[in-house]
């Protein structure tokens, strides 16, 4: 295990985990995950996840690549939603919705760092304190994020969070993977296991509508196991999918923990994801690198996935849903670990 660090632009650093295996690098800067390198079948290592080709990219990064994303991942509706009576107004950063914690999130937060290694583990721990503002979440925030490889080939990110005072948190990472490694295809021949009978129903600017879908017999049932292109290729008759141009849904977990299985077959490499969290969005880059350049050039859509596992902001609005309120002094503990090999 080792732990490698390099300064990198605007006085950012890059650390590297590495188990001689697997080596993930990550940014101080929005805790980013900037590549993160696997052996395919044969052994040969390529990176399997977006990169962009030039480190500035990342200081604004409209495409969210590898970010920590808070306080609350995903879109509220006009900015708006009420703890305890009292009305908050957030920013509209996406038409007229609040996407992602808006321009001051946690992926434009230059963090604190400290760095461990053992001869089983190489650990990075990000913290910061998120001061409350006005137009911002209430409450200030004492955040600490704990990035984790292991000998075992195993990466995982624990969230942990306390407030001063009531506030809604949903934290998560927006990794594009894409397992065959170094770009070299679609994301079609991704076959994907993962719990999730229902999934939230999106209206035409891609919120949920408040109706959960049953997945049976559709493109997102994933249950039993299923390819992305699948659905991918049948999107002009897939009412759900057209509107997002390919899969930006959230799915419902039903348990305390879940676990999504990934497996690619060109390049033999599997990913195995597990979760406390009550769903995820699974999104397919469906406007693909939008003109950005990226360690391997711009890209199409459907080159790329990302495995959001978080709550979703309909929980502010419906009881139904497990809440995210978080109340003074409530510990807010997440984790979600991949596991990484071949088959």
């Amino acid at each position: 295990m080792d732990i490698h660090v390099k300064e990198v632009v605007n006085g950012w650093k890059e650390f590297t985990l590495t188990n001689n295996i697997i080596e993930i690098s990550i940014l101080n800067y929005g805790g980013i995950i900037t590549r993160l390198s696997t052996p395919d079948r044969s052994g040969n290592a390529e990176n399997i996840v977006w990169t962009f080709k030039d480190y500035h990219n990342y200081e604004k990064n409209p495409l969210y690549l590898g970010a920590l994303i808070g306080r609350v991942a995903g879109r509220i509706p006009d900015g708006q939603f009420k703890i305890n009576q009292q009305a908050y107004q957030l920013e509209q950063n996406e038409g007229t919705s609040h996407l992602h914690g808006g321009s001051g999130g946690f992926h434009q937060i230059l963090w604190d760092t400290q760095i461990k290694k053992t001869e089983s583990t190489a650990v990075l721990q990000l913290t910061t304190k998120d001061i409350a503002t006005a137009g911002s979440y209430p409450g200030c925030l004492n955040v600490s994020i704990t990035y984790r490889l292991t000998s075992k080939n195993e990466f995982s990110i624990h969230y942990h969070a306390i407030p001063d005072a009531a506030t809604t948190l949903s934290l998560t990472n927006h990794t594009y993977f894409n397992l065959t490694g170094n770009m070299k295809n679609s994301i079609y021949q991704h076959h994907i296991t993962m719990p999730g009978s229902t999934i939230l129903e999106l209206d035409n600017n891609l919120l949920p509508s408040g109706h959960l879908i049953d997945v049976t017999d559709t493109a997102f049932d994933f249950r039993s196991g299923a390819l992305l292109g699948k659905g991918l290729k049948s999107l002009p008759d897939i009412k759900q999918l057209a509107l997002a141009d390919g899969y930006d849904h959230y799915f419902v977990f039903e348990n305390k923990k879940s676990y999504i299985d990934v497996y690619e077959q060109s390049s033999g490499r599997t990913l195995s994801i597990e979760t406390n969290q009550p769903g995820m969005v699974m999104y397919t880059a469906n406007q693909g690198s939008q003109g950005y350049v990226l360690e391997h050039g711009s890209l199409p859509a459907h080159y790329g996935v990302c495995f959001e596992t978080a709550n979703t902001p309909l929980a502010l609005y419906q009881d139904r849903l497990p809440s995210m309120i978080l109340q003074a002094g409530e510990r807010y503990d997440k984790t979600t670990t991949f596991r990484f090999g071949t088959s």
